[in-house]
């Protein structure tokens, strides 16, 4: 699916762009004023990132860097983008500012989305093994669940499963879970659909909608096994 708009709005954008208008939309965000505020996957991030080192030592340093340098994209990029809305009307300022957001979208897979799944992923694969802290998974299925959101239009969890193919190995190589721990059964299960969202075909926005309602499910499983493992034991 397109990186930047809807397969729709990139019609609508070329017959504004042809008759020299600016949608409503744009002028009633260039009116607004006051504080930004944060993409909303970037707290649950910085959280994640700090139960990576606090539980996980040096072991979780690598992890958790990713995550800061996600985050810090994830900034600099709502930064990029409020300054192309707010520019003037004038072509070459509104031209640089373009240029500059593109080159900063060209990392977006690869420093943002395919990072931050691939570490909720790793945090529920510790769960499902009994390995991982309530807060730290918590803070892992709130990234994912944040992650999903409810449009799958640019989505950055569909976007990070589908990189590189990394979660569409042959079915007869993935691991079985034998442990029959409520949490771990319910992280077991997230990763499982997690891979299923994974296999779902990138061919319109059809089958990404279908992508998205899958990443739901799994987020709401990872939400469900923190739920579990914050419980205290019986």
């Amino acid at each position: 699916m397109p990186r930047n708009q809807s397969r729709a709005a990139q019609r609508a954008r070329a017959v504004q762009k042809a008759m020299g208008r600016t949608g409503k939309y744009t002028k009633l965000l260039r009116s607004q004023r006051g504080v930004r505020k944060e993409p909303v996957h970037v707290e649950p991030a910085r959280r994640l990132a700090a139960h990576l080192r606090a539980d996980l030592g040096a072991d979780g340093e690598k992890a958790a860097l990713l995550v800061d340098e996600a985050v810090a994209w994830a900034l600099k990029d709502r930064e990029l983008k409020h300054a192309l809305l707010r520019a003037p009307d004038g072509l070459a300022a509104r031209t640089r500012l373009r240029a500059a957001l593109d080159r900063h979208a060209a990392d977006e897979v690869r420093v943002h989305d395919a990072p931050l799944v691939q570490i909720v992923y790793t945090v529920l694969e510790m769960a499902a093994d009994q390995e991982a802290g309530a807060e730290l998974l918590r803070a892992a299925a709130d990234v994912l669940d944040r992650l999903v959101g409810a449009s799958h239009i640019c989505n950055p969890a569909i976007y990070g499963v589908r990189a590189g193919g990394w979660l569409t190995a042959p079915r007869m190589w993935e691991r079985i879970y034998t442990t029959t721990a409520p949490a771990a059964v319910v992280a077991a299960a997230a990763l499982r659909t997690m891979r299923d969202a994974a296999r779902i075909p990138d061919e319109d926005e059809a089958t990404d909608a279908d992508c998205m309602f899958t990443l739901q499910e799994a987020a709401r499983f990872a939400r469900t096994a923190a739920e579990l493992a914050a419980r205290p034991a019986a």
